[in-house]
């Protein structure tokens, strides 16, 4: 009696685990079914698409403009209305890196102080080659924000100086733009070799460093100030610049509204 007892537990526990079996496998064979309906579903529905009149067909000429820079218009504007500056950050995918932009200011920088000297060498007595031989660069990459539209503009504050015999710090400061390098603003500190004689000559580098000519210079009309004066300068393209000078100490440059 036991022993019938013990085979009809075996036989009720095996048809239990061949029950479980079954319906996992069912499950199984069920979920797939359903995977492989979908499937037939969305590629009829795929297809459907392309004959619908509601679509047109889009030819893209060319990808080359997606991501590029804005125009350069439209970055000065931007850059006029930047009212704060970031903390210094590093370099993005597709922003020049400090190399390019230390090589950029000092070229402009070694522009700079030749227009200014008379013989090779400046007012003060020193030698342009001695000055650029001395001299320090630094650059560091910000954003520049409108909290009013939103917008931001990277620009990398970049700075060439000397510090002279008698402690006066030459300068020359440039915010260049982090993907094209164009330069934005120029501030210049020679002091006494800041004569009103070289008031149109120094927009030569602040020109070429944009891809202008520098014989656009000729053009800049000023009006006397107490301290120098004011010139503005429209350029081919509809943009302006405008410098401030301060005669024996300093000059700034920058494109204007």
């Amino acid at each position: 009696m036991k022993r019938l007892r013990l085979f009809a537990d075996l036989d009720r526990v095996q048809r239990t685990r061949i029950a479980y079996i079954g319906l996992t496998a069912g499950t199984v064979l069920v979920a797939l079914l359903l995977v492989l309906l979908n499937r037939w579903i969305f590629r009829l529905s795929e297809a459907g698409l392309y004959d619908d009149p509601k679509y047109e067909a889009v030819s893209i000429i060319s990808a080359d403009s997606i991501g590029a820079p804005l125009s350069l218009e439209t970055r000065v504007e931007l850059f006029l209305g930047c009212q704060r500056q970031g903390e210094e950050r590093a370099v993005m995918p597709g922003e020049l890196d400090a190399e390019p932009i230390t090589e950029a200011i000092t070229e402009l920088w070694e522009e700079t102080l030749n227009t200014h000297a008379r013989g090779g060498r400046l007012v003060s007595g020193e030698s342009v080659d001695s000055v650029l031989k001395k001299s320090r660069y630094t650059a560091v990459l910000r954003d520049f924000y409108n909290d009013e539209s939103g917008f931001k503009l990277a620009l990398w504050c970049a700075q060439a100086y000397y510090t002279a015999e008698n402690g006066r710090v030459y300068c020359l400061s440039v915010q260049f733009d982090s993907r094209t390098g164009e330069a934005y603003s120029v501030s210049c500190a020679l002091y006494d070799s800041i004569q009103p004689s070289d008031r149109a000559s120094a927009l030569e580098p602040f020109l070429t460093a944009n891809g202008y000519a520098e014989s656009l210079s000729e053009q800049v009309r000023f009006h006397d100030t107490a301290k120098g004066a004011i010139g503005t300068l429209a350029l081919p393209d509809g943009l302006t610049v405008s410098i401030t000078f301060d005669d024996g100490e300093q000059y700034t440059i920058a494109f204007a509204g």
